[in-house]
């Protein structure tokens, strides 16, 4: 007997149109991937027990991971497949289990379940895809910040004269790194700055204006940056959009990552960090400044230029993604006390944000 149905073949999130032939020894099923055509052979004994069964939609699950699944939409195709192989044991699923309980034991199942569902949407679905963010392969991380930078700044005007000049400004810092950082200042008096996957910063003008020296830039950048290296952007846009991203990733389809993030590119600029996740760029970014020898107070006075913007009745827009409370101001304050940080005053780098600002005001 043959059905039509939907066939996974385990390496990509896309399935494929199929026929499928319950044979006396196996199931047959047929395939296109829309360039060739293939047959896959599933021995009865290979197939998982069959846990889904509704309104006559089947689902199984075969072999080993990476897993093939087949989805059939056939109120016969149960019935074939118990026939055909009736000591099979993925047709004995476990809701033969649930309704022998009666109808108190199906009700606390049934909350039991719920709860559990709710629990792996919010709780652990989230957790899992962050630390799976974290081993994500710079290439891909690279690939999503492409795409995602793509959609941000499409409708932008970017300032092409200080946009070299701060990718000047970057590479003298000569911070070590696995990632290409790319700087891109879009000419907008928004107070906003934010870092993408892969190494991409956007910086605005508006923040720009908000600093008094080159301590202050260093101090974004060195910010910014941090959440590129600890891989806080990736985390955050895995979180977020856990429940679409976790498939393409376990089957290490980088293309279904992409196409997500793209539809998704306006929600993730809004994204904010966590608390957690701000403390550790601060400790990070000052560990890098205390390298290069700059200024430490450059922190300070940028993160008081900012809360005195708020304090004026409009909140930048760069602290409703990067929330900025006095108790982690007072704990930059702290560590700066902490540490012997000794200061060398750097005069190309002195020399680069006047000319930044300077165009600023052209």
């Amino acid at each position: 007997m043959t059905f039509h149905g939907k066939y996974f073949n385990g390496r990509t999130s896309a399935g494929y149109a199929a026929t499928v032939t319950i044979g006396h020894a196996a199931i047959y099923i047929l395939y296109s991937d829309g360039a060739t055509s293939e047959t896959i052979e599933w021995a009865p004994q290979k197939i998982h027990p069959n846990d889904f069964a509704e309104n006559g939609k089947v689902i199984l699950k075969y072999g080993d991971y990476p897993f093939q699944y087949l989805e059939v939409n056939d109120t016969r195709f149960t019935t074939a497949i118990k026939q055909a192989f009736p000591e099979a044991k993925f047709h004995k699923t476990t809701l033969n289990f649930i309704f022998s309980t009666g109808f108190m034991g199906l009700l606390v199942l049934a909350v039991a379940c719920i709860g559990l569902l709710a629990l792996s949407y919010f709780v652990l679905l989230p957790a899992a895809a962050e630390q799976i963010a974290v081993r994500v392969p710079v290439e891909w991380e690279k690939q999503l910040g492409d795409a995602a930078y793509g959609q941000m700044v499409s409708e932008e005007t970017k300032e092409a004269e200080n946009t070299k000049r701060m990718n000047e400004f970057f590479r003298l810092l000569n911070y070590k790194t696995g990632y290409k950082v790319e700087i891109t200042v879009i000419k907008d008096d928004v107070v906003n700055a934010f870092a993408l996957p892969g190494g991409k910063i956007i910086v605005y003008e508006g923040i720009l204006r908000k600093m008094d020296n080159y301590s202050e830039l260093t101090a974004l950048l060195s910010h910014e940056f941090s959440h590129v290296e600890l891989k806080h952007s990736t985390k955050n846009i895995f979180r977020s959009l856990s429940s679409y991203l976790l498939l393409s990733v376990l089957l290490g389809d980088v293309g279904g990552i992409t196409a997500v993030v793209i539809q998704n590119a306006y929600q993730l600029k809004q994204l904010g960090y966590s608390r957690t996740l701000e403390e550790e760029a601060d400790r990070n970014g000052l560990k890098l400044m205390k390298q290069r020898k700059i200024d430490p107070q450059g922190m300070i006075g940028l993160f008081e230029a900012l809360k005195q913007e708020e304090r004026g009745g409009e909140m930048p827009q760069f602290l409703s993604t990067h929330p900025l409370t006095t108790e982690r101001i007072n704990s930059v304050k702290k560590d700066i006390i902490k540490h012997n940080y000794q200061i060398v005053e750097d005069g190309q780098l002195d020399s680069l944000w006047h000319e930044i600002k300077r165009n600023l005001d052209n």
